[in-house]
C-alpha cells in the first residue's frame, strides 16, 4: 500500500503514514502467504508465518503509542485529528488481520496432517476473495478513493454467502464420513477466519468514509453470514 499525500504539514503524521503503510504490506503478505501454506498443506511455511506475526504486533503497538503522542503534544485541525486518528483505527484492524492469518497458519498445521477433503477447494476460494476483498480496501485508502471503499463495503455478504456455501459443504462433508470429523472442525474455523478478513476490511472502508468526509456511515452493514441458524440434513444411506 503506498502511502498517500497528506495535506497537513505535521511530519509525524506523515511518518505514521509510512508506518502505516510497512504494516500494511506485511499483513497483506502475511494474508497472501496463510492462503499459500494452507493450499499447498505446506507446515514450515506455516510456523514461519506463525513466528512473523509478532511483526506486525510491534507495528500496531509503535504506532499506537505514536498517534497518542501527537494528539498529546499538538494542537492540531479538525482534518489532522482524523488522519491521525484513523490511522490508530487503521493499524488495529490491519493487526487483527495479521491474527487471523497466524490463526489460518495455526489450523494449518493440524489439517496438513489429515488425509485431504473437497472441502479444501471452498475454503480455498474463500482465502484468495478475503485477499482481494482486503488488497482492494488498502488500494481505496491509498488513494482516498471513496467510491472503491464503498464498493468493497458493499460486496462483503458475496464474502458471506461463500461461506455459508463452505459451510454447508463442510457439514456435508462431516455426515458422510465421520473419520474427517477432526480436519473438518479446523476447515469451519479456517473459513471463518477468511469471513472475518472481510469484516476487517469492511471496518476499513467505513474509516476511510469518515476520513474522507468527516461522517460516519449511516446505511446499514452489509451481512449474509446465515451459518448461525443453517441446518443440513444428514444424507440418505
Amino acid at each position: 500500500m503506498a502511502a498517500p499525500a497528506l495535506e497537513t504539514a505535521f511530519p509525524q503524521l506523515r511518518q505514521l503514514e509510512t508506518e502505516l503503510s510497512r504494516m500494511a504490506a506485511l499483513v497483506e503478505t502475511q494474508l497472501q502467504g496463510a492462503i499459500a501454506a494452507f493450499e499447498r498443506r505446506d507446515i514450515s511455511a506455516a510456523e514461519q508465518l506463525i513466528e512473523a506475526d509478532a511483526r506486525i504486533d510491534e507495528y500496531d503497538r509503535d504506532i499506537e503509542t505514536q498517534v497518542m503522542s501527537v494528539l498529546a503534544s499538538q494542537k492540531l485541525s479538525l482534518e489532522a485529528v482524523r488522519e491521525a486518528t484513523t490511522i490508530m483505527k487503521l493499524s488495529g484492524e490491519l493487526e487483527r488481520v495479521g491474527d487471523l492469518a497466524k490463526n489460518v497458519a495455526k489450523r494449518t498445521l493440524v489439517i496438513s496432517l489429515e488425509a485431504p477433503t473437497r472441502p479444501i477447494l471452498g475454503v480455498v476460494r474463500m482465502g484468495r476473495a478475503s485477499l482481494r476483498q482486503f488488497s482492494d480496501i488498502l488500494n481505496a485508502y491509498a488513494d482516498r478513493n471513496l467510491q472503491a471503499a464503498q464498493a468493497v463495503w458493499r460486496g462483503d455478504d458475496e464474502l458471506d454467502e461463500l461461506y455459508n456455501s463452505v459451510f454447508q459443504e463442510i457439514l456435508v462433508a462431516m455426515m458422510e464420513d465421520p473419520m474427517r470429523v477432526n480436519a473438518c472442525t479446523h476447515l469451519v474455523f479456517t473459513a471463518k477466519n477468511f469471513e472475518r478478513v472481510g469484516d476487517h476490511a469492511t471496518n476499513i472502508a467505513e474509516a476511510i468514509h469518515f476520513l474522507v468526509t468527516g461522517a460516519m456511515m449511516v446505511d446499514p452493514r452489509p451481512k449474509g453470514d446465515e451459518t448461525s441458524t443453517t441446518v443440513v440434513k444428514p444424507p440418505s444411506a
